[in-house]
C-alpha cells in the first residue's frame, strides 16, 4: 500500500452536527490531518444521540473518526488569533455556521483569505449566504420538508398503495391524491449526508485548483441546492402534469417475509410465467386494474409457498429476476454478507471498550482508507496541536488554558454556563 491519499493536507474543521463533520471524516480517513476546532459548549451530536457516555455518542463517533481536537473559545480575542494562526498553517478550512456567524467570530472568508491566500474555505449552510432565506436555521428534518422530500414521499407511497390494491389506474390514483396522505419525515439525515458528499467533491476540486495555481477560493454548499440538485425524480416532477414513477411495494411472501422485485408489474408477471409456469388467474375480459391485482396475488401465493426466504430468493435469482428480501437495518449491518464485506469496524469508544462503526465505501487498489485515531474528546489534542503545528511552548499553552481560551474534558468554562455565549450553526 502507498502512503495515504491526502497525506500532507491539513483541514481545519469548525463544523458541527453532521453535514460538515462527515465531510471532514471522509478527508481524515483518506489521510488528511483533520483538526476539529470545537466550541466550549461542545458539538451537539455528543449529547443528542443515545449512549452519550462522556459526550461520546454513537452519532458523534460515526461523524468524527480520525480527527484531532482542539477546544477554543472563539469569543475571546486570543481564541480568534489562535484560530487564524491555525488557518495560516492549513490547506482547507471547513465551517457550517449560519451565514454571517463565521465573520462575527473572526474566521469568515475575508479573514481566512487574508491570513492564507492559498487556503480553500468550504462553507456549508442552509440556503446560501446571499439569499433571502440566509438567516433561516437548517437541519435535516426542516430541509426534508422545504425541499419537497416529505410530501413527495407521502404522495408516492399513497399512489403506490392504491395502485397495488388495484383500486384505480395510476393516473386515476394521481388525480385522487387530493386525499391528504400521512406525512412522515425521512428516517435518515438525507439532507445532511447529501450535502456532505457534495461538499467533499467541491472541496477536493478547489484543493486541486489551489495546488495548480497557488490561489485558494471559497466553496459554498447550500443544503437546499444540494438536495434539489441530486433528487433523481425532478425530471418527472417538472413534467406538465407531474408524473410519479411507478414503483410497486415489495411482495408479501407470508412466512418468508417481504421480497422486493425490480421492474414494472407486467414484466415481473411475464418473467414469473416463463420461469415458473404460473397460470393467469385473470378471467377473459378483466380490466387492467383487476388483472394487475389478481396477478399480484398469484405471485404472492407462489412466494409464500416456497420452503424458506433463502429458497425463494435463490429461485428468483436463478430465473434472472432481480430481487432482494426486505431485511432490518441491523441484519444488513451484521449479516453474513456484511461480514464478508467487512462493513463494520470496531473503534475505541473512549470508555475502555469498542464500538462498531460502518466503514466508508472507498476501496482503492493502492491506498488504504481508515481512521488513524478514534473520535476525539473535547480539547484532547490542545497541547499536541499547538506544539506541533504552531510551535507554542508549554508555558504559552498553560497561559491560554488559564485565560479560558483553551478548554478540555473536565473543564467547565464560564462561557458554557451562559446561554447564547457561543454562536452555533
Amino acid at each position: 500500500m502507498t502512503e495515504a491519499l491526502l497525506a500532507g493536507v491539513r483541514v481545519l474543521d469548525f463544523s458541527q452536527v453532521l453535514a460538515g463533520p462527515y465531510t471532514a471524516r471522509i478527508l481524515a480517513e483518506m489521510g488528511a490531518d483533520v483538526i476539529k476546532v470545537e466550541a466550549p459548549a461542545g458539538d451537539l451530536t455528543r449529547v443528542i444521540a443515545p449512549k452519550h457516555d462522556r459526550g461520546q455518542s454513537g452519532l458523534y463517533t460515526w461523524a468524527n473518526l480520525g480527527k484531532r481536537n482542539v477546544c477554543i473559545d472563539l469569543q475571546k480575542p486570543d481564541g480568534r488569533a489562535l484560530a487564524l494562526d491555525l488557518v495560516r498553517r492549513s490547506d482547507v478550512v471547513l465551517e457550517n455556521f449560519r451565514p454571517g456567524v463565521a465573520e462575527r467570530l473572526g474566521i469568515g472568508w475575508p479573514a481566512v483569505h487574508a491570513a492564507n491566500p492559498r487556503a480553500v474555505m468550504v462553507s456549508v449552510n442552509g440556503y446560501g449566504g446571499d439569499s433571502s432565506w440566509a438567516a433561516k436555521g437548517a437541519f435535516a428534518p426542516s430541509m426534508h420538508a422545504v425541499t419537497g422530500l416529505i410530501e413527495y414521499q407521502a404522495r408516492k407511497a399513497q399512489i403506490a398503495a392504491q395502485r397495488a390494491a388495484g383500486e384505480r389506474s395510476l393516473q386515476d390514483a394521481e388525480a385522487a391524491s387530493g386525499v391528504r396522505p400521512p406525512m412522515v419525515n425521512l428516517p435518515d439525515a438525507r439532507a445532511d449526508l447529501t450535502t456532505a458528499l457534495q461538499a467533499a467533491v467541491g472541496l477536493l476540486a478547489a484543493l486541486r485548483h489551489a495546488e495548480r495555481t497557488g490561489a485558494g477560493q471559497r466553496v459554498e454548499i447550500a443544503m437546499y441546492d444540494a438536495v434539489l440538485g441530486t433528487h433523481p425524480e425532478t425530471p418527472f416532477e417538472l413534467l406538465d402534469p407531474p408524473e410519479i414513477r411507478e414503483e410497486p411495494p415489495p411482495y408479501d411472501a407470508g412466512a418468508n417475509g417481504f421480497v422486493a422485485v425490480a421492474g414494472p408489474p407486467q414484466f415481473v408477471w411475464a418473467a414469473m410465467v416463463q420461469a415458473f409456469g404460473l397460470a393467469d388467474p385473470a378471467p377473459p375480459g378483466a380490466d387492467v386494474p383487476a388483472k394487475a391485482r389478481l396477478r399480484h396475488d398469484a405471485i404472492e401465493r407462489w412466494m409464500a409457498a416456497q420452503p424458506s426466504r433463502d429458497a425463494l430468493v435463490a429461485a428468483l435469482e436463478a430465473a434472472r429476476i432481480a430481487c432482494a428480501p426486505v431485511v432490518t437495518l441491523r441484519e444488513a449491518l451484521t449479516g453474513a454478507f456484511a461480514q464478508e464485506r467487512e462493513i463494520l469496524r470496531g473503534v475505541d469508544d473512549r470508555r475502555g471498550g469498542t464500538r462498531p462503526v460502518a466503514r466508508l465505501p472507498y476501496r482503492f487498489s493502492a491506498s488504504r482508507v481508515q481512521p488513524a485515531r478514534p473520535a476525539p474528546l473535547r480539547g484532547e489534542h490542545n497541547a499536541e496541536v499547538l506544539r506541533d503545528v504552531l510551535g507554542l511552548d508549554d508555558a504559552r499553552i498553560e497561559a491560554l488554558v488559564a485565560a479560558g481560551v483553551l478548554l478540555a474534558e473536565g473543564v467547565t468554562p464560564q462561557s458554557q454556563a451562559a446561554p447564547g455565549a457561543q454562536e452555533t450553526p
